[in-house]
């Protein structure tokens, strides 16, 4: 028998051990750059709150807009109590204007000349409360002045339809009563008549 011949050695490679590779990877992360640290500090700085303020005219529009809301969905008996007949010398600016316009949502008869007074009265008085109340009574008495236009209109073509009405109504009468002595004189002849 022949002897063995001896077999080469494969090199082997070589695998570091686990605990070195961790070791290299922990010094080599030192060596690394680190970020700057972030410092937060707490910085107090007073900033000036400005509270809006509502100006006393603004106010008065707004109470305004709220009585129309308030008004509008008033049945007409209690909109005809609203507007029942009062003092209305002795109300206050915001009081007289908010009569005004509740006169002006009713449309009954001669209410839009009340509520043409009760501006006009705002308009004129100068107290300090009446200035709050005079830009809203100035534009209400521009709508009170266009609604009375329209209602005298509407007067007028009311009444010209009632004349027009009479007119028909005598026109058919005159023509009946025509027709009353059209039949009466083509009537059955007598028998004098006949020849």
């Amino acid at each position: 028998m022949r002897p063995h011949a001896p077999v080469p050695e494969i090199p082997r490679r070589l695998t570091p051990h686990p605990g070195v590779v961790l070791l290299i990877a922990l010094a080599t992360a030192g060596c690394a750059q680190q970020p700057p640290k972030t410092v937060v500090r707490e910085v107090r700085v007073e900033v000036p709150v400005q509270v809006p303020v509502v100006s006393p005219s603004d106010n008065a529009a707004r109470a305004l807009l709220q009585a129309n809301d308030r008004l509008r969905q008033l049945s007409p008996l209690e909109l005809a109590q609203e507007v029942a007949p009062r003092d209305d010398g002795a109300l206050t600016p915001g009081a007289a204007t908010q009569l005004a316009l509740a006169l002006m949502i009713s449309h009954n008869n001669g209410e839009t000349f009340r509520a043409q007074t009760l501006l006009d009265q705002v308009l004129r008085t100068n107290s300090p409360e009446a200035n709050d109340w005079r830009a809203l009574a100035q534009f209400l008495v521009d709508r009170v002045a266009e609604q009375r236009r329209l209602e005298d209109q509407l007067e007028k073509s009311n009444a010209a339809g009632r004349d027009l009405q009479r007119r028909l109504d005598q026109a058919n009468q005159k023509l009946e009563a025509l027709k009353a002595i059209e039949r009466s004189l083509g009537g059955p002849r007598s028998a004098v008549d006949k020849p």
